[in-house]
């Protein structure tokens, strides 16, 4: 019975040694991707820590934005010799602006270019991208340059970082200008009445009331359909959309309003960026700022170009304002900065004023 004893022990042993070997062998063969603290890097051959990072935007791939983006990208990865890698998905392709900012805070998305309209609800302050002729001089860059491009916008960015985004730089998409089907507008007078589509934005929508229109909310993909059936009276939007959106097709007067210069911030998670070398912190940060007038002038150019063919087809007609004309409809809608200020404060107005003296 001893000898029975033993040989159940020895037998026991060895099972117990071989369920510890295979426990072992499963640890040793799970790849990296199945620990969540190294998702989006990997080694390269030199074992240097590769990183993978997704970039969304809404724009098409036509737009001078994405041209930028890609063209980041591209420096960035080369500068790290291919261990810093962005991979830009335009379109919507990885949700609207809403989802987009959700999926950097979830960490599914670590870099975004979104409206300011959708940014209200993470930093307060940034609310005054929103306001109407906020750039005084809208015949070149330089006015606009000192405010988007500098530390007067501090507090926007202080905001921002706390809310676990950080600013990167601000890209422009053009002017937003309205567009309106059977009513030639060229003073503030003429927008009575007209429903005209904005944005789900509280300042915009402000805007187009304080003028005597009734703006009217609506998604971007639906607004061809409003207005080739009559269901709008207008739009507002830069050149770059109008032209690609199909609009002229369906609208017979642009007035160049100019009334937002139409600046998106490029943003990253701060999480993200938390996490990188500082070697890459530093090439990104340059990166994104090298860019950024090339950006803006390429946009510019682009802009300029599709309001030509517009005009070359004939259909449309582009009505130019003049300075006093256009600060007419700024007059107008005072009401707007009045109410920004009695619940912001008036001091962000004050410097971006200042910024462009």
């Amino acid at each position: 019975m001893k000898r029975w004893k033993n040989l159940v022990c020895v037998l026991l042993a060895g099972l117990l040694v071989l369920s510890i070997t295979a426990c072992g062998s499963s640890d040793a063969e799970k790849t990296p991707v199945d620990n969540p603290s190294t998702e989006g890097a990997a080694s390269n051959n030199d074992g240097v820590e590769k990183i993978s990072w997704k970039l969304a935007h809404t724009c098409t791939e036509d737009i001078s934005l994405h041209v930028a983006a890609v063209k980041m990208a591209e420096n960035i990865a080369a500068a790290t010799d291919g261990n810093f890698v962005i991979e830009v998905f335009p379109n919507s392709q990885l949700g609207g602006n809403r989802e987009t900012l959700e999926g950097m805070q979830f960490g599914t998305i670590e870099m975004n270019i979104p409206n300011f309209a959708y940014l209200g609800g993470y930093a307060p302050s940034v609310s005054v991208m929103e306001l109407p002729y906020l750039i005084d001089d809208v015949s070149s860059l330089d006015g606009a340059d000192a405010v988007y491009n500098s530390d007067v916008l501090s507090q926007i960015y202080g905001e921002l970082e706390e809310a676990g985004f950080k600013w990167l730089s601000g890209w422009y998409m053009g002017n937003r200008n309205l567009t309106t089907t059977n009513r030639r507008v060229t003073t503030p007078a003429d927008m009575k009445g007209l429903k005209i589509r904005t944005m789900e934005s509280e300042w915009h929508m402000a805007h187009f009331n304080a003028l005597g229109a009734n703006a009217v909310p609506m998604a971007f993909s639906e607004v061809f359909t409003a207005l080739q059936q009559g269901a709008i009276d207008g739009q507002e939007n830069p050149y770059c959309n109008i032209y690609t959106m199909g609009y002229h097709e369906v609208q017979k007067y642009i007035t160049e309003t100019a009334h937002v210069f139409d600046v998106v911030p490029l943003l990253v998670s701060k999480q993200a960026y938390d996490s990188l070398p500082e070697e890459y912190q530093q090439i990104l940060v340059d990166e994104a700022k090298k860019i950024t007038m090339d950006e803006w002038q390429w946009s510019l150019e682009q802009n300029n170009a599709y309001k030509q063919k517009i005009l070359d087809i004939g259909t449309v007609e582009c009505i130019e304002l003049s300075v006093e004309e256009r600060l007419a409809f700024k007059e107008a809608a005072q009401s707007v900065y009045d109410k920004y200020a009695q619940e912001n404060g008036d001091d962000l107005i004050n410097a971006i004023a200042n910024a462009q003296k």
